[in-house]
This record gives C-alpha cells, sequence and structure tokens, in this order.
C-alpha cells in the first residue's frame, strides 16, 4: 500500500489535485454541517422551511451536474466548468454572510450554492482528465485516493468550522469557506487536461438526467457478451438495486440535516459536540474506505451492502433511544460503515448488475443519491415537524429496513404459499 501512494505522488498533478480536493472537503465540511443551523437560527426558518430550502439547493445542484455533465463529455472544458462552479460557490457563501430574507436566500441556494454543489462530482471529472495514466487501476486507485482525501478534510473540518463559528459566528464560518472555494479555483486553474488522461465519456444516459431515473436500458438478449463480462441481470434486480440505494441515501441526507439540529437545539448540547460526532465518523471512514477499495473486487457486494443497511437501522435505533449525546458519539462508527460500503461498493455493484452499460450504472448510482438528498429536505424538515427529531430518526430506520429487503430480495410468494399450505394442512388435520 505505500509503494501504491508513494507511485501517485510521482503522478504529475496528483499532489496539486489532492490539495484541491482537500480545500473543497474543508469548504463543504465547514458549511454542511451548520448549514441547517443558520436556518433555523438567523434566518429564523421553520422546519418545513428549511427542507424546502434543503431541498432546493439539491435540486439545483442535480441540474447544475447534468448540464455539466453533458456539456464537459461532448465538449470537454472539465477544467472551466468546475472553475465555474466553484466561482458560484464562493460567491453563494460571501452572499449568505449578509443575507437574511428567505426569498432572497431561496434564490442564492438554487443560482449559486447549488450550482456550486456539482463542483463535488466535477472535480473528479477533471482528475480523469487531468490525471496523465495509462493504466485504468492505477486511475481507479487515484480517484479512491482523492477521495479518501475528501474523507480526511472531514476528520477535522467540522472542528475548525465550529471553532470559526464560535469566535466569529456564521459571517466568519461562510467567509472563511469562500476563501477554501477560491482557494481550490486557484490550483484548479494552473493545471489543465492531460493528453494521456481518461475523459470518460458518458453514455446515452447523463447523471441527472430525468431519462436516467425513468430507464433502465437492458441489450437485447441475443447480444453476445464479451468473455470478461458477466450476464446482464434484470430489470426487477436493477431496480431493486437503485430504490434501496436511494433509500440509504435519503436517510443519509435526513441525518446531515437534522442531527446538527437535534445534537444543539433537541439535546441541548454544542455546536463542538457536532464537530467531533462528524470529525470521528469521517475519520474511522478513512481505514474503512482504504481496506473496502483493496479488497472490493473479492467481496460479496449484495451482501455487504445489505448488511451496510442493517448496520444503518441499528444505528437510526440508537441515535432515537439515546438518552445522551456521550451515547450519541460512538454511534458514529456504525454511520461511518454505511458511508463507507455505499461509497466504495455502491457504484462498483451496480456496474456488476449491468457489465454492458457500465456508464448507465454509474449514472443510476449517482441519481440514487441526488434523488435522495433532493427528498431529504422536504421530508425531514416535514417529519421534524410532525413527529420530533426522534421519530424522524425512527422513519429513517424504517427506509433503511425496506432497503435491506429490496437488497436480500426474500421469496415473499414461496413463504406466503407455504404458510397458506400449512394453514390449510392444519385445518384439514383439525376436521
Amino acid at each position: 500500500m505505500n509503494s501504491r501512494l508513494i507511485s501517485l505522488a510521482r503522478i504529475p498533478y496528483f499532489l496539486p489535485l489532492s490539495a484541491a480536493t482537500l480545500m473543497l472537503g474543508i469548504a463543504l465540511s465547514f458549511t454542511a454541517p451548520y448549514l441547517s443551523l443558520f436556518g433555523v437560527e438567523q434566518a429564523d426558518m421553520t422546519p418545513l422551511r428549511l427542507g424546502v430550502f434543503m431541498t432546493l439547493i439539491a435540486a439545483s445542484g442535480v441540474v447544475a451536474s447534468a448540464v455539466a455533465g453533458k456539456w464537459s463529455d461532448k465538449r470537454g472544458h472539465h477544467r472551466e466548468l468546475l472553475l465555474g462552479t466553484l466561482i458560484a460557490a464562493a460567491l453563494g457563501f460571501l452572499a449568505l454572510c449578509f443575507v437574511r430574507n428567505y426569498a432572497m436566500l431561496v434564490g442564492i441556494g438554487i443560482a449559486f450554492l447549488g450550482v456550486g454543489g456539482a463542483a463535488m462530482s466535477l472535480v473528479f471529472s477533471f482528475a480523469r482528465a487531468a490525471l496523465p495514466v495509462d493504466d485504468e487501476a492505477e486511475r481507479s486507485f487515484a480517484l479512491a485516493s482523492l477521495r479518501t482525501v475528501l474523507s480526511m478534510a472531514w476528520v477535522f473540518g467540522p472542528s475548525v468550522g465550529a471553532l470559526v463559528l464560535a469566535a466569529a459566528g456564521f459571517y466568519g464560518l461562510f467567509l472563511f469557506a469562500a476563501a477554501c472555494f477560491a482557494a481550490c479555483g486557484v490550483i484548479v486553474w494552473r493545471m489543465h487536461d492531460s493528453p494521456k488522461g481518461d475523459p470518460h465519456s458518458a453514455p446515452a444516459h447523463y447523471a441527472g438526467e430525468p431519462a436516467s431515473l425513468l430507464e433502465v436500458t437492458a441489450p437485447d438478449t441475443d447480444e453476445t457478451v464479451p468473455p470478461h463480462e458477466g450476464p446482464q441481470h434484470s430489470r426487477a434486480e436493477i431496480w431493486r438495486s437503485t430504490v434501496a440505494l436511494t433509500l440509504i441515501g435519503l436517510a443519509a441526507s435526513a441525518t446531515m440535516i437534522v442531527l446538527p439540529l437535534y445534537v444543539v437545539h433537541g439535546m441541548h448540547g454544542s455546536r463542538i459536540d457536532v464537530s467531533i460526532m462528524l470529525g470521528l465518523g469521517a475519520l474511522l471512514e478513512i481505514p474503512m474506505m482504504l481496506a473496502l477499495g483493496a479488497r472490493g473486487s473479492r467481496l460479496d457486494k449484495q451482501r455487504w451492502l445489505a448488511a451496510c443497511a442493517v448496520v444503518h437501522t441499528v444505528y437510526f435505533v440508537a441515535v432515537a433511544a439515546s438518552p445522551n449525546i456521550e451515547f450519541l458519539i460512538p454511534m458514529q462508527a456504525f454511520n461511518a460503515f454505511v458511508v463507507s460500503v455505499t461509497s466504495c461498493l455502491g457504484m462498483t455493484y451496480m456496474q456488476d448488475l449491468m457489465p454492458r452499460s457500465p456508464g448507465a450504472a454509474t449514472a443510476l448510482f449517482f441519481n440514487a443519491s441526488r434523488v435522495g438528498s433532493i427528498a431529504s429536505g422536504v421530508l425531514s424538515g416535514a417529519l421534524v415537524a410532525a413527529m420530533g427529531y426522534r421519530g424522524t430518526f425512527l422513519v429513517c430506520g424504517v427506509l433503511t429496513i425496506g432497503s435491506f429487503v429490496l437488497f436480500v430480495n426474500p421469496p415473499f410468494k414461496a413463504y406466503a404459499q407455504r404458510s397458506w399450505a400449512w394453514w390449510k394442512g392444519r385445518r384439514e388435520a383439525a376436521r
């Protein structure tokens, strides 16, 4: 592992890309945990208004990612698009330093924060185009390492963000985040695409495009499959997995919105408590992701994802039943496991289900997460208003139970037939 990391450091542009990814991760880790607190404490948003605000930001991010993906795959310009999203994010957080009107905040969220959210996917698209790597396995390892750098930012980012928030308020927090986005932009501006890079042209469907959500295109059954590829799985199996990943993404996104409010307002904790929880989770994700990334090809991905759904359910039940904040902190290990498994195995599992359509499989995976993030805003706001924080976490637990059932796909019809036959046998024996 050490020798592979050293070889990555020797790749031109890898270290600057790592620095840019780190700055992007810091900016996101500074703002994501505290944006819901900002809406409630500074803009006087109700839970429902906050949910609408967060949903519109997520929806804007999906549209921006789709448009940017189409444009870059047809014309290139990964760097220019990434710079545009970074500038939008920086301007958006600068505006949050001064604006408190709800309607104006919604407009800023849609026009700037949502567009800036597309930087997350674009930085990896740009990495594929900028890294001069011929070997696909080496490129995949480089991208996995960049994702790990992103997780590293979450180890200390929320804690530093809480300190900045305590010292300078939301003004200082958002100003610092804008500076991080700008610093990331400066690093990217000094780089360019490599002739040896992989532009990763998109398939007929693009992530975030409505068609990608409504269609699963499977080849005809008589199409010849190359020897290195497995069989194409059924539409039903592909759809079950997509919905299951959507439910996990929905529950995870709702957690990011509700957990800071639950800790600070529901359990009367501090923002430092929020940062400790998120930082601990991110710290645990790093070794988990590295281990899963190194052994992912040898694991039964479906079983791991089903186990991930069970662990997620245990997490939500534990959070809902937690008597104090000290109990909540170690529970973040469960959440770290869920993030690690879905990040490292979710996309490759979808590609295994659709070996002849890897691009469409990738689009479905990212759309599952995006649809979950869009739905989580309004859903979490409505649930908090109707059922409180603990009730919201229990509903999230029900969603992850549904995800487990979809992954396992138990033969309910066979169980029902056996139960009916057993019941009929008992009745006939009684007569």
